[in-house]
């Protein structure tokens, strides 16, 4: 068994490099012209399917060697959770009015070329790490704090440019927040982020994977700290940085007025995957001040930023960076949000940038394409006002870590979410949350990157899924309107942990099929999207 794990070992670590990759690139991919639905034929998804099982069978004999992290604990309360609301109300209430707050701040020190040669880039993995080198612009915590005047408590959202973050260091966050977050009525503390493939790790992967898979397990055998992409140096400054942003936004709030549009957005986002279900648009939050003082906007988008590629070690916060720099000239603040994202990247040609170079020079044209993004939002001018009414709830659930890769990965610590064992099972801890802002807006805030066709229905029907079945589960804009609301639905996603890639079970695939687009690589496993539909409609029916 010895001889067996020294021959295997290597391999499935040149195939975890390849799995990492290649999922990072599926955020790139090609445009094709056809986008007519298709499935494989049914033989060559029996043989695809049949390699998987070898794949997972090799990969979790080889992780089944390997200890245990001290970070996997099995503790019944984790600190730092928080539930929201406590009270949901039906509708509006009269004579109430918005407050909101906003704080933006650099997460990079003082001298940002100091990260060059010292902090990993996110995005694909490198064998040997990813090291920065060169600083194309600020990475940013951007805070809003959010009150509603019912006397329920004020909710604080915080995004960061990075490409993800996993839920135990948002619970650090919270945790060190927790004694004035209770002093000062802090309902709910949301963290998420924009998912730039171009920041620097704050996840993990991005590390040198062969001292990661080969040194790791070693130092876990000995009660040795582990290592991977992240330094502790940078998470630090992070944690201090996000605290600091998050009590200088609640410091700000005022009273004033809330605003709702929309821009299209359809001819920025290309789809890789079908059914090509999206949010068609841009969605703005437009807070007008009393005083007078700078709007703030909150902008969600559904548009991967991998602008400057996967695999580049060039600092950059991407696309929202630069809509943000127009939008400032502009004379507003502005917190993009990342939605249902999955698959959906950027379409950029003359007709969506701004002084396009057909070269495909990646920072002008990404610039390019920021700039052309906020001056469409810049322009909308039908709106409606959006009435003093914000309801929030999360519930921690618990995910089947069933994907023989990711398992390997967290095992040779190239990520640090919180994992549960329970006896042979594994089970990642994550929160799902539901969100409702006045009486016409839904949000649901999802740990990881949805497949829209979850959030806004659409999913592939039997004809034409993987698995030759029919999605058997409501959409989440199903889930709100059953519960006896007309809400429209939007998504929050990769708020307070990054577990992956989340596919309707029906049309899980081959991960090694180039359909697939390298989604399945970094999914918790084949049931992960039908378990959190059912905690979101658990927590929409029990609010």
């Amino acid at each position: 068994m010895k001889s067996l794990k020294k021959i295997l070992t290597p391999v499935i670590a040149i195939l975890l490099v390849f799995a990492m990759t290649f999922s990072a690139f599926a955020s790139v991919g090609t445009q094709v012209n056809a986008r007519d639905l298709f499935v494989a034929s049914k033989a060559e998804r029996v043989v695809f399917d049949a390699l998987d099982v070898v794949i997972n069978g090799l990969v979790n004999a080889i992780a089944s060697f390997i200890p245990t992290p001290k970070y996997w604990f099995d503790k019944e309360d984790v600190p730092g959770f928080m539930q929201g609301t406590e009270e949901f109300l039906d509708k509006s209430q009269a004579g109430t009015t918005w407050s909101l707050g906003y704080d933006s701040r650099s997460l990079l020190p003082e001298n940002k070329e100091e990260v060059i040669g010292k902090y990993n880039v996110a995005g694909t993995i490198g064998f040997d790490g990813k090291l920065a080198t060169g600083v194309e612009d600020d990475l940013l915590v951007r805070t809003v704090a959010l009150n509603d005047s019912t006397g329920r408590g004020s909710a604080v959202f915080a995004v960061l440019d990075s490409y993800g973050l996993s839920l135990s260091d948002v619970r650090e966050i919270r945790t060190r927040l927790a004694d004035w977050a209770k002093e000062n009525g802090i309902n709910s503390i949301t963290v998420s982020v924009l998912h730039q493939h171009s920041a620097v790790d704050t996840f993990g992967m991005n590390g040198n994977i062969f001292r990661m898979v080969f040194l790791n397990p070693a130092r876990t055998l000995f009660g040795l700290e582990t290592e991977n992409g992240k330094s502790d140096e940078y998470m630090e400054n992070l944690f201090v940085t996000v605290v600091d942003s998050i009590k200088a936004a609640f410091g700000d709030m005022t009273e004033g007025d809330l605003f709702y549009g929309t821009a299209d957005a359809t001819k920025y986002i290309y789809d890789k995957r079908q059914p090509y279900v999206n949010d068609p648009n841009f969605n703005r939050l437009r807070f007008v001040p009393d005083n007078g003082s700078e709007e703030t906007w909150i902008v969600t988008s559904q548009i991967h930023c991998v602008g400057n590629g996967a695999s580049g070690t060039l600092i950059t916060g991407d696309y929202p960076y630069y809509a943000e720099q127009e939008i400032n000239s502009h004379g507003a603040n502005v917190l993009f949000v990342m939605g249902a994202e999955q698959c959906n990247t950027q379409e950029k040609d003359e007709t969506t940038v701004i002084d396009y170079t057909p070269n495909e020079i990646r920072i002008e044209n990404t610039v390019g394409y920021g700039k052309s993004i906020a001056k469409d939002l810049i322009a909308i001018t039908e709106e409606t006002e959006v009435t003093p009414l914000l309801n929030i709830r999360y519930k921690e659930i618990l995910l089947p870590l069933t994907n023989s890769i990711l398992l390997l990965a967290g095992k040779a610590g190239l990520f640090e979410n919180i994992i549960r064992i329970e006896k042979t099972d594994y089970f990642l801890l994550t929160e799902i949350g539901y969100m409702e802002i006045g009486d016409d807006l839904a949000f649901a805030i999802v740990p990881g990157e949805l497949a829209p066709e979850l959030a806004y229905g659409g999913c592939l029907t039997s004809e034409y899924s993987w698995s030759g079945e029919d999605w058997q589960y409501p959409s989440m804009q199903e889930i709100v309107a059953a519960s006896g609301s007309d809400r429209a639905l939007h998504v929050i996603g990769l708020a307070n942990d990054q577990i992956g890639y989340i596919v309707p079970d029906n049309n899980y695939m081959s991960m090694i099929h180039e359909d697939s687009k390298s989604i399945e690589f970094v999914s918790l496993g084949k049931n992960t999207a039908s378990n959190l539909i059912m905690a979101f409609e658990d927590v929409v029916n029990n609010k």
